[in-house]
């Protein structure tokens, strides 16, 4: 297993200047991305932090696209114990101005919320989606899971591991790929923070990597990484990809200049537009087949 290297959550003000990726910090990202996407809260659950902020896809010309697209499910990072939606409106709002319907779930965070408890709200999450897609101008059959960090590693196992879904009454295969920017997939529990988080039982430990529920049936994937991360290992990557070629599932791998906040600051405006990472995850979305429960 690979060892994974996440310290506490940085706030969002000094992680690009941390990982020295862009030429701004994210934290400032919402304040510079001044394009006016409709966007709508809706309830995925009871609790406080069971919602979501769905974008509505645009066309080139900046107006609601009056044909289904493709949905994007993007969940944030934080170490699984901090982040919000809110702080990620810019993602959203760049997915929506690439032709995308984009929904950014909250989900519990530690310590209130312990795994895979948090692991359930964005399955949760992802079956509103599936069920009411149509109703925000998606593609209720092109539907993308993407995530960042530690919103990665909850996205893959969403992804990978069928019983999340199972409790929703889908199934994996009702999504048409992956998308994992700088997560933790394959680790062991060397540190205060993920002992707390996912240290047990040798069944909760073996649960919480999603490399080990790559099967053959497993969905196409994209995996970008930043060659220099320091908060998560980039061997995490190497090992998911691997063990997904093994399995002979396609896999896409970007390797690129710069360290944590990378993968997911290029969706900043003024970085999106010379983007090989947004490039990239544009074409892997808009190539998804049509896949229903």
């Amino acid at each position: 297993m690979m060892r994974v290297v996440l310290g506490r959550s940085l706030p969002l003000l000094g992680l690009l200047a941390v990982a020295a990726c862009t030429d701004i910090q994210l934290g400032a990202a919402n304040l510079i991305e001044t394009v006016d996407v409709p966007r709508t809260e809706v309830a995925y659950g009871d609790g406080p932090r069971q919602r979501m902020d769905v974008y509505r896809a645009l066309d080139r010309a900046g107006a609601p696209l009056s044909a289904p697209a493709p949905v994007v499910v993007f969940v944030h990072g934080g170490s699984w114990q901090s982040g919000s939606k809110d702080d990620y409106a810019w993602v959203g709002k760049a997915l929506a101005q690439s032709g995308f319907v984009a929904v950014l779930p909250n989900y519990g965070l530690m310590p209130d919320t312990r795994f895979p408890a948090f692991v359930d709200d964005v399955a949760r999450a992802v079956a509103q989606v599936k069920t009411r897609a149509a109703e925000w101008g998606g593609d209720t059959a092109r539907v993308v899971l993407m995530g960042h960090s530690a919103g990665a590693q909850l996205a893959a196992l969403v992804s990978y591991d069928p019983r999340y879904l199972a409790k929703q009454g889908i199934t994996p295969d009702a999504l048409g790929g992956f998308v994992g920017l700088s997560g933790p997939y394959d680790f062991v529990f060397d540190t205060e923070l993920l002992q707390r988080t996912f240290a047990g039982p040798k069944e909760r430990e073996y649960d919480a990597l999603p490399v080990h529920f790559v099967t053959p049936r497993s969905l196409r994937t994209l995996l970008v990484m930043g060659e220099d991360d320091e908060t998560v290992n980039p061997r995490n990557t190497r090992s998911l990809a691997a063990t997904l070629r093994k399995a002979q599932v396609p896999v896409e791998e970007l390797w690129v200049p710069g360290a944590h906040g990378v993968s997911v600051g290029a969706f900043a405006r003024i970085s999106r537009g010379e983007s090989d990472i947004v490039r990239r995850i544009v074409s892997f979305v808009r190539a998804t087949p049509s896949r229903h429960p």
